[in-house]
């Protein structure tokens, strides 16, 4: 566990591979965005400015000869400085837009408005002095003889802006195409930064469900008695999370191990006292020699006898366990005929049923001889026949099938020909949340204190490791109230 604390000091936090997963999305759809924006604005807009500086050049215009018309009439000096004011912002605006429409066709138009509104400044100019120097001039009469000039300026700043509304219906044609080109440019950009977000997203996700994934897988194999550890795949929170669960699970695996070991070693130790008891309880019963028992020690004797035998199962069961486990336990395989290796245990567990009023029913296809280990799959069905008998109410049923299937052992094979074995009961059924932990070791499901008899969690386990050493598995199928059925898969060949 060391090297791995070692490996991830660079650290990765969640929050920072969220803020910046998200981020990195948020900038591809900002660019995708302002790239749309740009192909969008208009690019040269000086062709867009120029009309609205010929209209302001023509209404500047008759403002100046409304100032003209002032002037010559009132003589007043602040007439003249508002006409003079007049016609230098007719010249700022004219130069401003030839400035703007510089080197191209049309800022010849703007040179004639210059040419023959320079015309009638030198008229004005000549006025100007004449009323300044002769005080009972006419000027108005003079003006009424410039409205040929007048009308050539007009028309000049006419022909200029219908000249231009030519130009301009040609830039926003293709402004219009530009606009066109670029929403579908743009719609094209979002929809690659919407997959690209996507993908970036996905990956995201992926980085935080496969660990966590991982780890839950992991804590279901724990909680089914498999400690295994989790590799570790990240650099952030999860992979501390992945570390402190891998050095769990292996200490709950030492902690096993050892409890595993230390009761081998007691069963053990009980073996020759249990033998001993045994013994002792025979030569009680059967002694020749001084009174005979009463029945109170008779009885008591007979107790401790069936104790004493419990136990012995109990231990004899645990070893076998430990064995298969450590896989020391040796199968002697041979072939032999199912049904005929199951039906005295049928009938045995049928005497036991009478009893009680249950109904024990025997079912059995023919098949074909299977190579099995006589003792432990007869221990192995012995135990499934006894936990039926166990948690079966009084007048209930118990059915046994024996039949040839094609079915899914281990899925990475597929169906194969097998032989399947069902078990089926109207007992008191087993919680849902019990069945994913009924075939480990000492568990029982939370609804046995409902019955009388106890077991010791021990019998499914067998089972499931002598199903197994076939090269098969058992499963269950229950619901509390309505009874449990145990299915045994065996492959016919080995």
């Amino acid at each position: 566990m060391t090297s791995d604390k070692n490996i991830f000091r660079a650290r990765f936090p969640l929050f920072a591979k969220i803020v910046g997963g998200f981020g990195l999305i948020m900038l591809f759809l900002a660019l995708a965005g302002l790239f749309s924006l740009s192909q969008i604005l208009p690019q040269d807009q000086k062709e867009f400015r120029v009309l609205p500086l010929l209209q302001y050049i023509e209404k500047v215009f008759t403002t100046e000869i409304q100032a003209t018309q002032t002037y010559f009439g009132s003589k007043k000096d602040i007439d003249k400085e508002r006409l003079l004011m007049t016609s230098k912002h007719f010249q700022m605006v004219t130069d401003s837009l030839s400035g703007l429409i510089s080197g191209t066709d049309f800022q010849q138009k703007v040179i004639d408005i210059l040419r023959v509104h320079q015309t009638f400044d030198q008229y004005l100019n000549l006025e100007i002095e004449r009323i300044v120097h002769e005080p009972n001039y006419d000027a108005m009469s003079g003006l009424r003889q410039q409205d040929s000039l007048i009308a050539t300026i007009n028309q000049t700043i006419r022909t200029a802006r219908e000249g231009h509304l030519v130009s301009l219906g040609t830039a926003l044609a293709k402004y219009n195409q530009r606009m066109s080109n670029a929403m579908e440019t743009g719609f094209l950009i979002l929809l690659l930064a919407l997959a690209i977000g996507s993908v970036v997203a996905f990956l995201l996700a992926k980085t935080f469900v496969k660990p966590i994934r991982a780890l839950q897988a992991g804590t279901h194999k724990v909680g089914e008695g498999l400690y295994e550890t989790v590799p570790v795949t990240t650099k952030d929170e999860i992979a501390d999370l992945t570390i402190a669960f891998n050095l769990m699970s292996e200490k709950l695996k030492q902690l096993d191990e050892m409890r595993m070991q230390m009761m081998s070693e007691i069963s053990h130790e009980m073996r020759t006292p249990l033998q001993v008891i045994k013994a002792g309880c025979y030569s009680i019963v059967h002694t020749k020699d001084g009174a005979p028992l009463t029945e109170r020690q008779r009885d008591a004797v007979g107790m401790i006898h069936q104790a004493t035998n419990r136990i012995n199962n109990f231990v004899n069961s645990f070893l076998d366990i430990a064995k298969m486990e450590a896989g020391l336990m040796k199968f002697n395989f041979e072939q032999l005929d199912l049904a005929g290796l199951f039906t005295p245990l049928v009938q045995e567990a049928q005497l036991i049923a009478q009893t009680r009023q249950i109904d024990l029913e025997f079912q059995a296809e023919e098949v074909p001889p299977m190579m099995i280990d006589k003792d432990r799959l007869s221990q192995a069905f012995s135990n499934l026949l006894s936990n039926a008998l166990k948690y079966t109410a009084d007048a209930g049923k118990i059915t046994v099938r024996i039949k040839r299937v094609n079915d899914v052992i281990n899925h990475r094979v597929g169906p194969k020909d097998c032989v399947r074995i069902d078990i089926s009961d109207t007992g008191v059924g087993i919680p849902e949340e019990d069945l994913g932990k009924l075939f480990n070791k000492f568990y029982q499901a939370k609804n046995v204190p409902l019955v009388n008899e106890k077991g010791s969690g021990l019998g499914l386990a067998l089972v499931k490791h002598v199903s197994e050493a076939h090269g098969g598995k058992v499963s269950v199928q229950s619901a509390v109230g309505a009874g449990s059925t145990f299915t045994v898969l065996l492959p016919l060949k080995k």
